[in-house]
């Protein structure tokens, strides 16, 4: 009965991380760094075009960068969990 549960519990567990194996983010690493760069090499006088995007006022925009700045100093540093892991 203990061979049978501890094999069970086993394979449950080898099925649960086996899905963990694959994960997109190695093939998409920076793909959002490569697009900006060719959007901007495309127009390089972006940085320079402070044009409103179309329908909005600039009290609206004022408003929307305020609020951003304001959320990021609240938010604070995060802070990582320590994971220790020993051995015998």
């Amino acid at each position: 009965m203990i061979r049978t549960s501890s094999l069970v519990l086993v394979l449950v567990a080898s099925l649960a991380l086996g899905g963990c194996l694959y994960s997109n983010v190695d093939e998409n690493w920076g793909k959002s760094y490569e697009a900006q760069q060719v959007w901007q090499t495309a127009d390089q006088s972006a940085p320079e075009n402070y044009e409103a995007p179309e329908g909005l006022d600039p009290e609206t925009s004022q408003r929307v960068a305020e609020r951003y700045y304001e959320g990021q100093e609240e938010q604070g540093q995060r802070v990582l969990p320590n994971i220790v892991i020993e051995s015998n």
